[in-house]
């Protein structure tokens, strides 16, 4: 009986031993981190040029913590609709980092970080800063389409999780134009409508999702430029700090 209580113990020990370091070892593990998406996660700024976007803080938080491997965001591009990323993954897209051809099936593979934003040009896509209150103005319809969007970025989300198999985030998104008051209860519901959809779609296919919408909300200065819809520096360093809440 002293024996097996023995071996008992042992084992036991052995469990707690190899569990702690499992932890350890994942806790302290390099991430290879891939961003996906359209211009919020390409960091346009609120002026058309490409800048320091959320991705780009995130990625300075795992330097920081010395657990980044390789990071990119060269496959997010301004302009980007669902169909747009399903066709990138499906033609397994190259880029190149640092002299080095980087091919999108292989490294989502690899990857334990996706970022992912991605629907509104789907919405937006037929609209400019001269029809946009107008076309905005009929929530109903709009509801109708982010029903159809939201079919199309949970298949490529589900398109994604074919070769990612660590952790995918999702990010929501705000009213691209708070300033807009005549409309702004509409937008607000069209988003609001939008984000909910997509925290659904996450939950079924266990992804994280992340809402950004209040970060903007009744904060115009996040977004400086009145005729743009991307946010400034210190808008996107909100969003990284709500994502990185998450990090595993």
């Amino acid at each position: 009986m002293n024996k097996k209580y023995k071996l008992l113990v042992f084992v036991i020990s052995l469990l707690i031993v190899f569990s702690t370091y499992s932890l350890f070892i994942n806790k302290n593990k390099k991430k290879i981190y891939i961003a996906l998406g359209d211009s919020i996660a390409e960091g346009m700024n609120s002026y058309s040029q490409v800048d320091y976007g959320y991705t780009d803080y995130i990625k300075d938080y795992l330097k920081e913590k010395n657990i980044l491997e390789f990071y990119t965001k060269l496959y997010s591009k301004s302009g980007y609709t669902t169909r747009d990323l399903k066709t990138d993954i499906e033609n397994n897209k190259v880029v190149e980092v640092d002299n080095k051809k980087i091919y999108l099936k292989e490294i989502l593979r690899e990857s334990d970080l996706i970022t992912l934003t991605i629907g509104a040009n789907d919405l937006l896509r037929d609209f400019d800063l001269l029809n946009i209150s107008s076309k905005l103005a009929n929530v109903e319809e709009n509801k109708r389409k982010v029903d159809q969007i939201a079919i199309e970025v949970k298949e490529t989300i589900k398109l994604i999780k074919i070769y990612a198999r660590n952790q995918i985030i999702v990010t929501g998104y705000y009213n691209p134009l708070p300033r807009n008051k005549d409309i702004k209860q509409e937008i607000d519901e069209i988003v609001k409508y939008y984000n909910n959809e997509i925290e659904e779609i996450c939950e079924e296919l266990n992804v994280t999702y992340i809402d950004i919408f209040e970060i903007f909300n009744n904060n115009e200065e996040l977004l400086p430029n009145p005729i743009d819809i991307h946010p400034n520096k210190k808008g996107y360093e909100k969003i990284a700090k709500e994502i990185i809440k998450y990090i595993k």
